[in-house]
């Protein structure tokens, strides 16, 4: 059973035990995202707008050049017409010095009509060649917006999965006060002290693991976070503990409810694994170096290559492999037995999350 309501006698006793639900609702006050990722959508709609604006001008300047060479082609047929008025004129004037009568008025005016044509051509091409200027000049600026637009939106996706980093770094540095139970059974060959201790180890072990779970659950980005977590160190430390109610409830089974007050100290590239992106994001300007000074918490997994034998971690029975515990950082003593089998028997350091991998050998035959 987990319970997040606070006595108010414990409240005034503890001033730590204030700053998880402060805290909490501080990280969830402010979304540094939410702000980048309506500059991107404005961003995204000029882009838009810039790249239609270029299509459309790109189209009137093939509109203007297809235009041009039909302008060169017509101007070529009408040098060409030009030219044969000219000669047929020509021939005139000859043959006026034979025939007095000679008509040349109708052929000075095709030359001259000609000629017209030909003048009006020209003219026609240097404006469309201006015309092309000009529309080459406005796609160059387009063109050079839009770089500069897409520019800028890289930029701000830059800054968007910065601001996803410390939006993560900040909610992952959280301190959060769990109530937690656990009902343990032990052996008749314990003595009270060492009941009780076991109690205590096996409910401050369930608040680790509550206070993971509700730690990961609550991550903005809970989905793709859990989905990358496996070999993340996050770090958690039980900072003080505080005995609720204890004692034997039945003949042999030990009942401890205790609150503890938890905080995450997760390793410098944390929020980048989680997120799966580059940890340069996690080290600009940060010292990666992490001094620990309380014992932390950490994710171990048993596994052997046998089925239905016995975990026994500092003499508490987790049942058969595969066994995932969290377990305080530091040596623990590591048994994995099965009938038939040699019994594995070690002494560990567990410094992060860790995979223990066990072969059991046969028992030599006599």
């Amino acid at each position: 059973m987990i319970k997040h309501r606070i006595p108010a006698l414990l409240l005034a006793l503890s001033p730590i035990w204030v700053s998880a639900s402060v805290y909490a609702n501080d990280v969830k006050s402010v979304d540094p995202v939410a702000s980048i990722d309506t500059k991107l959508t404005t961003k995204q709609s000029d882009i838009d707008a810039i790249s239609s604006d270029y299509d459309t001008e790109a189209a009137k300047l093939q509109k203007l050049k297809n235009e041009q060479a039909t302008l060169e082609r017509e101007g070529e047929e009408l040098v060409a017409k030009q030219k044969r008025a000219k000669s047929a004129l020509d021939k005139q004037y000859s043959h006026l010095l034979d025939d007095p009568e000679t008509d040349l008025v109708s052929f000075q005016k095709n030359y001259q009509e000609a000629w017209a044509a030909v003048k009006q051509n020209q003219t026609d091409q240097l404006n469309k060649k201006q015309e092309i200027t000009e529309s080459e000049m406005e796609l160059a600026q387009l063109k050079q917006k839009r770089a500069r637009l897409k520019t800028e939106y890289a930029n701000l996706q830059e800054s968007r999965i910065e601001a996803r980093v410390k939006r993560l770094e900040t909610e992952l540095r959280q301190t959060s006060a769990i109530e937690t139970s656990y009902k343990t059974t032990c052996s008749t060959t314990m003595t009270l002290g060492e009941c009780a201790s076991q109690g205590r180890h096996l409910t401050k072990q369930k608040a680790v693991k509550t206070f993971r779970e509700q730690l990961l659950n609550g991550l903005t980005e809970s989905s793709i976070a859990q989905q990358n977590v496996n070999g993340v160190e996050l770090n958690i430390t039980v900072q003080e503990t505080q005995i609720l109610r204890s004692g034997f409830e039945g003949s042999s089974d030990y009942y401890t409810q205790m609150k503890a007050q938890l905080q995450a100290k997760p390793e410098p590239v944390a929020a980048c694994k989680l997120l799966n992106v580059s940890a340069r994001y996690c080290l600009q300007g940060s010292n990666t170096k992490q001094k620990r000074t309380d014992k932390t918490w950490a994710t171990v997994t048993v596994r052997s290559d046998q089925y239905n034998d016995a975990v026994t971690i500092n003499g508490i029975n987790y049942g058969s492999t595969p066994v995932e515990i969290v377990l305080p950082t530091g040596r623990h003593q590591v048994t994995v037995a099965k009938e038939g089998y040699e019994t594995y028997n070690r002494v560990i350091t567990i410094n992060g999350n860790d995979t223990v991998w066990v072969k059991l050998r046969p028992n030599k035959e006599d």
